[in-house]
């Protein structure tokens, strides 16, 4: 796979770090320095600030990636593509700055109840949702030419270095909550900051405008490109974040936090996705604009075996190490008596993970138009189904609602990719995995407990990795899946010789 295989696995080994740090902060540190409250503040701040951003970027950093092959010159200045983007995205986060200001009184009223401590926070929203604009335009100008390992560093890495970097001043008590709130407006600057650099060094981008270049027609397609994809990502991106929101509204800030430690538990199976998808989507709207669709169809079945592969192995590994995850929370029953929530989630996240790519197809394809329609079909059923569900259910409620919503969403776009481009990448082998999976689900809770929780968390997982790769490899479920197995094996046999 080239160029995807080298820096995917580049990007999946820093994302993984990354969720160790995360899970460092998420699940241990957070839980026993901070109320469940605050963590579900900060948890819906950021939410918060994501939506805010998408909204203000009105679809741009999604026409970086399908435009840019476009302004692409040798000189790299690429016909002032780069300030071009900025000032867009300037006049969209305007906007929505007035209107945020403007709604405020509807905001107030829904949170005032049952989340008041989120309202003291309310204008931090505004430059939190600024660097964040900055920072997804700057990664995606640097996903535009190829260079995605530093962002992802950055992003998965940085930011959390950073936050545990707050979280133990705020433990020894040098910063108060307050500080320690806006040190995430400082953590997002910093990064944002060093990819900028990053691209100044490169000197792929000049901060020109070539009027001669950029025409009407030219600005019109962006715009109007950048106008759907804003609907569609924007629903998209509500549609997976509305839970919080909701739980917030619904229930409290405490909810908040216990359903945000479960839900990130469970992102660590999407982690190999978006680490392909910084790879894959640019070389998707490559062939798209060579109209090759012999090769996306065969790019899309090989990283939906692989993602479908790993995101089964992971969920496992988590489910039946359950006992040992939740032994730093054994004390808070609000997170153990919920871990159902992650039985919901990680299995949703397992089969969403394995077909997303076809998003990418349908965004990037002749026929984009269609993938706001679908995310907009996403947005509807998860409010509908949060607001139904999180009223009979709570918390479990929110997991169930994302469950139904994905479904739906997800075997909508595979009926569309087949019919309309004869895009078809489901086979028995998409069956092989679930089998795999649940013969080793059943080894591994039947396995009694080994009488030391780092003795029973290794041992455990051990015999879950190596019973589910033997599968693996038997049913010969992916090739390239075998080609990496039979390659570490031969490091392995030839360590061993010498």
């Amino acid at each position: 796979m080239g160029i995807v295989e080298k820096q995917g696995v580049r990007n999946t080994i820093l994302s993984y770090l990354g969720v160790i740090i995360g899970y460092v902060n998420v699940v241990l540190l957070f839980p026993a320095f901070f109320t469940t409250e605050q963590f579900g503040l900060i948890q819906l701040l950021i939410s918060s600030s994501v939506i805010y951003a998408q909204l203000s970027q009105i679809g741009i950093v999604n026409a970086i990636t399908r435009f840019f092959p476009f302004f692409r010159t040798e000189d790299k200045k690429h016909n002032g593509f780069i300030t071009l983007i900025i000032f867009i995205s300037l006049f969209g986060f305007l906007i929505c700055t007035v209107l945020f200001i403007i709604f405020k009184p509807l905001i107030v009223d829904a949170y005032k109840e049952n989340s008041s401590l989120f309202l003291d926070y309310f204008y931090i929203l505004i430059p939190l949702s600024f660097i964040t604009i900055l920072f997804n335009i700057l990664e995606a100008l640097a996903r535009a030419i190829y260079r995605t390992v530093f962002s992802t560093l950055l992003r998965e890495v940085g930011i959390r270095i950073l936050t545990t970097f707050f979280i133990i001043i705020y433990i020894f008590k040098i910063i108060n909550f307050d500080a320690f709130v806006y040190s995430y407006l400082l953590s997002y600057f910093l990064c944002a900051l060093l990819i900028l650099v990053q691209l100044i060094i490169s000197k792929e981008y000049s901060l020109i405008v070539n009027t001669k270049y950029i025409q009407k027609e030219q600005l019109a397609d962006i715009l109007k490109y950048g106008g759907f994809t804003l609907l569609s990502s924007a629903s998209l991106l509500i549609g997976t974040r509305v839970d919080g929101l909701i739980l917030g509204s619904m229930v409290n800030l405490s909810i908040v936090g216990v359903y945000f430690t479960f839900l990130y538990i469970a992102t660590v199976i999407n982690i190999p996705n978006r680490s392909l998808a910084k790879i894959t989507v640019p070389i998707i709207a490559n062939l798209w604009k060579e109209n090759n669709v012999k090769e996306i169809n065969s790019l899309y079945k090989k990283t939906s075996l692989i993602l479908l592969s790993l995101g089964m192995l992971i969920y496992i590994s988590i489910v039946v190490n359950e006992r040992n995850l939740l032994f730093m929370l054994r004390n808070k029953p609000e997170f153990v008596n919920n871990f159902i929530i992650f039985y919901i989630i990680g299995f949703t996240y397992v089969f969403d993970a394995s077909f997303s790519l076809s998003s990418d197809i349908i965004s990037n394809s002749p026929r984009y138009k269609y993938e706001s329609l679908f995310n907009v079909i996403l947005l509807l059923s998860s409010i509908i189904f949060n607001i139904i569900f999180i009223s009979l259910y709570g918390s479990i409620g929110a997991a169930i609602s994302i469950f139904v919503s994905y479904s739906l969403f997800n075997i909508i776009k595979l009926v569309f990719v087949k019919r309309k481009f004869g895009i078809n990448i489901l086979t028995f082998k998409h069956l092989y995995v679930i089998f795999i999976g649940s013969i080793v689900y059943v080894v591994g809770i039947i396995i009694p407990f080994l009488f030391n929780l780092i003795v029973d968390l290794v041992l455990r997982s051990a015999i879950v990795l190596i019973l589910y790769l033997f599968l693996i490899y038997i049913f010969k479920v992916s090739e390239d899946v075998n080609n990496k197995i039979e390659g570490y094996l031969k490091i392995i046999f030839k360590i061993k010789k010498d």
